[in-house]
């Protein structure tokens, strides 16, 4: 039974992404008025889009490599940056059950300590989520000419609120457990620098934040690609509460809950639907990009996939045909025997 569920969640969210897009392709946007906008996509700036989502992708990498060597993980940032091309890679082209943040936790822990490096990438993704919605929730009360539902502006604060509540109280749910628990020594000895290194988290907020407004100037570039003069202040609003909605574990690469959600957002400034569905595809598109980028990287890196366990030392025994080595003590030094110093 539990072999099955990760199958079973695969096939409800193909089911949820296959239901909401044929919804939207048949009966929300009529297909010759999509291809009208599609045959004026500006491709140089698609191209623009697509480099700046791997620079900032590759920004995103530099801030796993500062949270990564806080708890001892000594890589170069070039090996941080590999192992999260890769990641984006299965992200995009892997089964459902080897996800991106999967292969980058593989990768740097090398078999070795698994559970450290999984924290290393679950902060990276939560710091990221907390300043993600910080950056919307003020962008919510500093925009409300846009009149967006209280309840959406509440949610958005309380989730970021409690995102920083949750990470603030888990070194105290930890004193719960036995002191010789493994989760509590990890947490209290191994992870302690995501709490105490405070120079540390100034770098992480401040490459999330960076990081964000990089998307955000995406989806400025992006509307401008496909004809819709979308203000960068309304980018600002909007792309926060899109991005943490396509990231929910519902569908498949967020295909339908994406384009959803742009002609929902779009759509509140009279933006029409065949172009705010452009837009969506064209983030799908440069999300791909990426993913090919990463496959470039992952093939010029040999193609090996990470270890899950480290591989045990073989014993070196001494061949019958062979000699065994002798040791040799090495010539006593009377003087240091004999308190007195070298001469």
């Amino acid at each position: 039974m539990q072999r099955g569920r990760p199958l079973a969640k695969w096939l409800v969210r193909v089911g949820v992404s296959v239901g909401l897009a044929a919804y939207i392709f048949t009966q929300e946007v009529h297909t010759a008025e999509l291809r009208t906008v599609m045959s004026g996509v500006d491709p140089g700036l698609v191209a623009l889009g697509a480099v700046l989502y791997v620079l900032g992708q590759a920004l995103s990498a530099f801030r796993w490599y500062v949270l990564g060597r806080s708890v001892g993980f000594e890589q170069s940032p070039w090996t941080y940056v590999r192992f999260y091309f890769v990641g984006m890679f299965f992200n995009v082209f892997g089964p459902s059950t080897l996800g991106g943040d999967v292969v980058r936790a593989l990768y740097l822990g090398d078999g070795r300590r698994p559970v450290l490096a999984a924290s290393s990438v679950v902060f990276h993704r939560m710091s990221g989520l907390a300043v993600l919605m910080a950056m919307g929730a003020v962008a919510l009360l500093a925009a409300p000419q846009y009149h967006f539902p209280w309840p959406l502006t509440a949610a958005v604060v309380a989730g970021g609120l409690g995102l920083i509540v949750a990470w603030w109280m888990l070194p105290m749910l930890v004193w719960l457990l036995p002191t010789h628990n493994r989760l509590r020594r990890e947490v209290e000895h191994d992870m302690a620098p995501f709490w105490r290194d405070r120079g540390m988290l100034m770098w992480v907020v401040a490459l999330a934040l960076a990081f964000h407004l990089s998307q955000v100037v995406l989806q400025w570039v992006l509307a401008r690609a496909a004809g819709a003069a979308v203000p960068f202040a309304y980018c600002l609003v909007f792309h926060p509460l899109l991005a943490v909605v396509t990231a929910l574990p519902v569908s498949v690469s967020g295909l339908g809950v994406r384009e959803g959600g742009y002609m929902f957002f779009l759509g509140r400034i009279g933006i029409a639907e065949p172009v705010a569905v452009t837009i969506g595809l064209l983030w799908w598109f440069v999300t791909l990009v990426g993913g090919v980028v990463g496959g470039v990287v992952f093939l010029a890196a040999g193609a090996r996939l990470p270890r899950v366990r480290a591989p045990r030392p073989e014993r070196h025994q001494t061949p019958h045909h062979e000699e065994p080595v002798r040791y040799v003590a090495p010539p006593v030094d009377e003087a240091a025997t004999s308190g007195l110093p070298p001469a």
